[in-house]
């Protein structure tokens, strides 16, 4: 790492100094406006946020999105002016890049001892790099062995799923670089679940319930959270994540997580992934009260925008570790959906109705209607918006799952969810723009008082929240 080197933007030499190289996995989506030029452009940036910026962006682990938002517009076709401004607009907050700790060398003898210790998250890199290195290209077993170490693993599903997020895109654009930065926030990461995803809970949830092989089904799992005593004892507060709120969340997670049940084959783990992905989609576009404008929760939003790395995770991992990642997954799930209340989803038709278009890469794109969208989140200076799109995007591409007449009797499975509908939702109504600020001179994000929304934070289920944050139609 360069320490507190900054460079400018006619210095191609940060791609050499990072090592940083982007290509592409064919189970990535790529709009034809991708060429040599921008590609290029994408590759110089990363390295230059690779090289200057920290993981964290403050000192509570709040996460760095710089590549995350510049891959995901860069992927949908964004000019290489474009791809500058989000660098612009994402950079100027950024924490700079720590020195190695030069008194320590991380191992593999040793490299549990370090963990949760952000100060050491340059050296985490400087070791995931030399494993990828010596790994004869086999990025695959390195993701594997590291990221599902019993120790590390809570530790990678944590942070709003940001360590798997970053994981993604360094599996998508196959990038050594951006692979080890992930195992490395990963490894300095603070533990979000205090058990439910240590070795002995999580194992008891991956054999689920031994007197229901088919075990229940996430539209099930939900309507039963949501009537569980210990959902009556989460609690209405503006910061949705007290302590006992929190702890009754993940009671909530493990306790139904159980009785979600992935068998260990690859149509199972194909089925149960698109379930997944479904009731997630379905979830984030279906908690908006009626009489109230469109209203997105943020903790929803991360599972919905990193559904868009299942498909690629599922590729890199052996079948084992394919099963146990689902049921992490939905741990995650849970948890949000109970520290929200387990609030009642408002299906409006328009959610369900018949998607009809999607996007292939081989197709004349002329007049498809997710071009319009695809413009917007390019636009758009917020940093989720465009990732949203990309998850909504490959959800509409998706082989649908088997349908209700030849799924087991009892087993609800999802609507299909209009997702060009619900992308279009989220780019009319998360509108962040940036201004510059005249004392600082750094850009800061603002939303527009009469065109737009940010995204809601707050337990949903609770009257409370509608009176202080919903915006009546």
């Amino acid at each position: 790492m360069a320490g507190l080197d900054f460079y400018n933007n006619d210095d191609n030499s940060v791609i050499d100094k990072a090592g940083m190289a982007l290509s592409h996995s064919p189970k990535g989506l790529l709009l034809p406006g991708v060429d040599q030029t921008t590609h290029h452009e994408a590759v110089r940036l990363c390295a230059r946020d690779y090289l200057e910026n920290h993981t964290f962006f403050n000192d509570q682990q709040y996460h760095n999105h710089l590549n995350h938002h510049l891959l995901a517009v860069f992927s949908m076709g964004a000019s290489a002016k474009r791809l500058q401004e989000v660098f612009d607009i994402n950079n100027n907050y950024q924490r700079p890049s720590l020195a190695l700790a030069s008194d320590v060398t991380i191992t593999t003898d040793n490299y549990t001892e370090y963990l949760s210790k952000e100060e050491y998250y340059p050296n985490y890199i400087a070791f995931y790099r030399h494993e990828l290195a010596e790994s004869n290209g086999d990025w695959n077993s390195v993701v594997s062995k590291y990221f599902f170490d019993p120790q590390v693993f809570p530790l990678a599903m944590s942070g709003l799923l940001h360590p798997f997020i970053q994981l993604g895109y360094g599996l998508e654009f196959k990038s050594e670089a951006i692979i080890a930065c992930a195992l490395a926030q990963a490894s300095v990461h603070k533990k979000q679940f205090s058990y439910a995803l240590d070795s002995e809970t999580f194992d008891e949830i991956c054999c689920g319930d031994e007197s229901n092989a088919v075990g229940l089904s996430l539209l099930d799992i939900l309507s039963r959270m949501r009537n569980d005593s210990v959902t009556a004892a989460i609690a209405y507060n503006d910061d949705p994540y007290t302590e006992d709120n929190r702890s009754h969340a993940q009671a909530l997670a493990v306790k139904y997580a159980k009785l979600w049940t992935v068998a260990s084959s690859e149509s199972a783990v194909k089925e149960k992934s698109m379930e997944a992905v479904s009731v997630i989609a379905l979830v984030y576009g279906s908690l908006t009260r009626p009489g109230y404008h469109p209203t997105l929760e943020f903790g929803i939003m991360h599972n919905l925008t990193s559904s868009y790395f299942l498909p690629i995770f599922l590729e890199a991992l052996p079948l084992d570790n394919q099963v146990r990642l689902l049921h992490a997954y939905i741990v995650t799930f849970l948890y949000m959906f109970a520290a929200k209340g387990c609030p009642p989803l408002y299906i409006q038709p328009e959610l369900t109705s018949t998607n009809t278009h999607c996007v292939e890469a081989s197709e004349s794109l002329s007049g498809n209607p997710w071009m319009d969208i695809f413009t917007k989140a390019i636009a758009n200076n917020d940093m989720h918006v465009s990732k949203v799109v990309r998850a909504l995007w490959r959800l509409s591409l998706l082989t649908a799952f088997p349908d209700q007449a030849k799924s087991v009797k009892g087993y609800e499975l999802p609507p299909a969810v209009n997702c060009l509908h619900l992308a279009r939702i989220t780019v009319d109504s998360i509108n962040q723009s940036t201004r510059r600020d005249s004392v600082t001179d750094k850009m800061q994000l603002e939303i527009p008082e009469d065109d737009g929304r940010g995204w809601a934070h707050g337990v949903l289920a609770f009257d409370e929240f509608w009176t202080k944050q919903g915006k009546l139609l």
